[in-house]
């Protein structure tokens, strides 16, 4: 195994493990969590790097890259955490949590583009 390979699998490692730590901290259930890694939660739990595909990749990056977003608007932590389940009457969620709107297809690229974006503002 080269020195890159394992660069790359400890990277994966930490970045699926903080994304389920995210994920459980906006209070996702094992279904959600299942949805938006598209992973299996047995996978999972171990907090492993399993073999992960490039959609698995992006969407862990897309959770990271909300937290990231998200901590560096508020200082709050009901907000960091709790943003993703608040009704949000803005677009694009027009009354849904952004959580739903991350559960449908492409939802979880358009919720991260949004959030991203708000600092833009």
């Amino acid at each position: 195994m080269s020195q890159d390979n394992l660069i790359d699998e400890n990277a994966a490692r930490a970045e699926l493990k903080a994304a389920l730590i995210i994920l459980d901290k906006w209070q996702c259930n094992t279904a959600q969590i299942e949805k938006l890694l598209d992973l299996k939660f047995a996978d999972s739990e171990l907090k492993s790097a399993p073999d992960l595909t490039r959609n698995q990749q992006l969407r862990i990056s897309y959770i990271l890259n909300i937290h990231a977003s998200l901590r560096s608007f508020f200082s709050n932590t009901d907000n960091i955490y709790g943003y993703m389940t608040m009704i949000n009457h803005n677009a694009p969620f027009n009354g849904s949590t952004p959580l739903d709107i991350a559960m449908g297809h492409d939802g979880l690229k358009s919720v991260m583009e949004h959030v991203v974006s708000m600092g833009q503002w």
